[in-house]
């Protein structure tokens, strides 16, 4: 056979090889950490989450939902703006603005009074 061909095959090989290895080694890698941190249960996570809830004071929770509502609010207003302008890149077609033509004529200006 042709040496580039055996060459490309011995690289081929020697990288498949390689990525299954690394696959390998982050497998063993789960199954070590699931042992060590076992699932719980949901019945002792329910029962954290209800200890949290219930040392939590009444005006965090008031807090909470007034976050909520403020949330909700603040989508609905980027909703509303966004379908009030459906057309994103109206700015774009619309060409150079004041803006770009000031700053141009200041640079043009500056050109000259430097000289």
């Amino acid at each position: 056979m042709n040496g580039d061909f055996l060459q490309g095959l011995t690289v081929s090989v020697l990288g498949i090889l390689i990525t299954f290895i690394a696959l390998g080694v982050f497998i063993l890698i789960m199954i070590v950490l699931q042992r060590l941190f076992p699932y719980r249960e949901e019945e002792e996570e329910q029962a954290e989450v209800a200890q949290i809830e219930t040392s939590q004071p009444a005006e965090e929770t008031a807090m909470s939902q007034e976050g909520e509502i403020v949330a909700a609010i603040a989508a609905a207003v980027a909703y509303l703006r966004l379908r009030a302008n459906p057309q994103l890149g109206n700015a774009f077609q619309e060409g150079r603005g004041r803006w770009w033509f000031s700053r141009r004529l200041e640079a043009i200006e500056g050109k000259t009074r430097k000289r």
